[in-house]
């Protein structure tokens, strides 16, 4: 469905490597970008409530090449569907006049490797999609085509909405030098968010209620692992930790941990001298961190932690929480998605709850986020026929899939009844990047009001399941509760913006070189002194880390950071949001 589409592009968006993680993990700007004026001059780009000009049906129809980066998703489909024939194929023809033809299709897991070698042959298709760092490298070498014009003439008001406003770091995304590039596919605070996922039923038998504090927390915690809750016997470990094969964003366990200590992994943070420094490892966060790391060594200690979690896979996480050893997980917006709803195989009466962060003082807890995040881009080669093409059929894709006024939602995203993911048969995404928040919103009046009529047919398919979970228990049901109701996570994201509880990554900018060349060395140094002091090592090898941190990363990085930032006047992510 199209919320598992963000689920899988938003664990990549946050940086595959810490390499991006201390870069910033914001893709929603151009480090190429010293004009201070820019900004500003961006806004101006595309006015949301201009007409769009109408092409009409190419007559003859014209032939697009491009390439499909994802052709397992046919296991998926009938085996009379094809890439190359298939519903968005047949109605991009039928509709627009367009003919696409693959140059080539790939699976996933060599979709990059082959991408790289064909933007390095400069052998290109019409238009195609790339990730961040391969928009980069292929604008920075002249190879796409500036479609401004062809954005402002074409784009649909619905197109222009995402590109404009609240959303402008997007388009700032796919701007150099006051001309767009391309059209971004991406995700804002709206659908972001650190939280803790708790285990509901077994909190009230242990007659305890949701953490507001880490002190709330630790009493929680030593409840969940002296009792047995579900009747399952063997130990507990009500922390699920499997290192091995964790995302490096997660430092080990997540970022919501940290930011339960005022401390905010991928993010850049303004200090109280006005300048630029990492969420994590700068002059004023970096105790905040060292904080963090005691109290994970003292639930190891405790054996909150399962003793062997630096070996575990994620497979040993999830079999934590299938088989009722874990409890309390530091996690995002996802959660009852995967892996939390593989519980209900074993335990359909399970209950989990997601939590706000709790804080380890009496200063809120907040969730690191950035305002808004490039996942990928559609581009056209330099000297492309028909660019304006590009932009009719982003207009089209999002009428199918996002609009709630024209959206065909069960027959372009996703089918209802074998939840397939249709619309991974098109190659060139783009999304509402508020699709969710938005659910929220509705759906959840919708459960207060007993009234769907005003529900797209998106929100009404997760209205139904969010209800048939309520009523009857169906697991099938969880995870869109667990979502898009007051019972769920996009509800403490609702709860981060009203009450202003995130920590806005204040670096917008792609990662510069000098990220690039020294964050490795940094994250393994990490790696090994995160392990060695959970297990009980002095933190003196904290210590020992940041002085290579500073004079390895910060002393050349740092100061690339906040030239950009002087640049753009010194304009604050974190006060823009506070005075919404």
């Amino acid at each position: 469905m199209k919320k598992n589409y963000w689920v899988k592009l938003a664990s990549l968006s946050l940086c595959l490597s810490l390499s991006l993680s201390l870069a910033a993990c914001g893709n929603n700007n151009n480090e190429g970008s010293s004009d201070s004026n820019e900004a500003a001059d961006i806004s101006k780009l595309l006015d949301p409530n201009s007409e769009p000009k109408d092409p009409g049906k190419y007559s003859p129809a014209i032939e697009v090449t491009t390439v499909h980066t994802n052709n397992g998703i046919l296991q998926n489909m009938p085996k009379d569907i094809t890439i190359e024939n298939n519903i968005y194929t047949k109605t991009w023809e039928e509709k627009l006049g367009i003919k696409l033809k693959y140059n080539w299709t790939s699976p996933g897991e060599q979709a990059e490797e082959k991408m790289n070698l064909m933007i390095a042959s400069g052998d290109l298709p019409d238009f195609f999609y790339v990730t961040p760092s391969q928009f980069e490298k292929l604008a920075s070498t002249g190879q796409l085509e500036d479609i401004t014009k062809v954005v402002q003439d074409y784009a649909s008001k619905y197109t222009k909405q995402y590109l404009t406003g609240d959303y402008l770091g997007l388009l700032e995304g796919v701007t150099k030098n006051g001309k767009i590039y391309g059209l971004p596919n991406g995700m804002t605070y709206h659908d972001q968010g650190n939280m803790l996922w708790i285990r509901e039923d077994n909190l009230k038998k242990a007659g305890l209620e949701a953490p507001k504090t880490v002190a709330d927390l630790d009493k929680i915690l030593e409840a969940f692992k002296k009792n047995d809750y579900d009747g399952t016997g063997g130990e507990k470990y009500p922390i699920p930790l499997a290192d091995a094969s964790m995302d490096s964003t997660n430092w080990g366990i997540g970022g919501a941990f940290f930011n339960m200590f005022h401390s905010y992994p991928d993010i850049w943070v303004k200090n109280s001298k006005g300048e630029l420094e990492h969420g994590m490892f700068g002059s004023e966060t970096r105790e905040n961190t060292r904080a963090a790391l005691l109290k994970l060594q003292e639930y190891y200690k405790k054996g909150y932690i399962h003793p062997d979690f630096a070996s575990l896979d994620s497979a040993k996480y999830n079999e934590q929480i299938v088989n009722a050893q874990s409890f309390v997980a530091f996690g995002g917006l996802w959660d009852a998605w995967w892996p939390l709803n593989l519980e209900l195989e074993k335990n359909p009466n399970a209950k989990w709850e997601p939590v706000g962060i709790p804080s380890a003082d009496d200063k809120p807890g907040k969730s690191s986020v950035t305002a808004a995040t490039v996942l990928g881009v559609n581009v056209a080669k330099k000297g492309v026929k028909h660019p304006e093409a590009l932009v009719t059929m982003a207009n089209l894709f999002h009428d199918l899939n996002n609009n709630p006024e024209t959206m065909q939602f069960g027959k372009y995203n996703t089918d209802p009844k074998t939840n397939a993911g249709i619309f991974q048969l098109y190659s060139m995404p783009i999304y509402n990047p508020s699709f969710n928040y938005q659910a929220f919103l509705d759906i959840s009046d919708a459960f207060k009001t007993g009234s769907t009529d005003k529900l797209s047919e998106a929100y009404k398919l997760f209205y139904d399941q969010s209800k048939s979970y309520a009523d009857k228990n169906d697991a099938a049901g969880f995870p869109s509760y667990l979502s898009y109701t007051d019972k769920g996570s996009l509800a403490v994201v609702d709860q981060y913006i009203k009450e202003k509880r995130f920590a806005m990554n204040e670096y917008t900018a792609m990662p510069t070189q000098e990220m690039l060349d020294n964050a490795p060395i940094i994250k393994k140094t990490w790696d090994v002194m995160f392990l060695n002091v959970v297990k009980g090592a002095d933190i003196s090898e904290y210590d020992e880390f940041l002085k290579q941190y500073d004079s390895m990363y910060a002393s050349v990085v740092n100061p690339v950071v906040n030239k950009w930032f002087e640049a753009k006047n010194k304009e604050s992510v974190q006060e823009w949001f506070e005075k919404k």
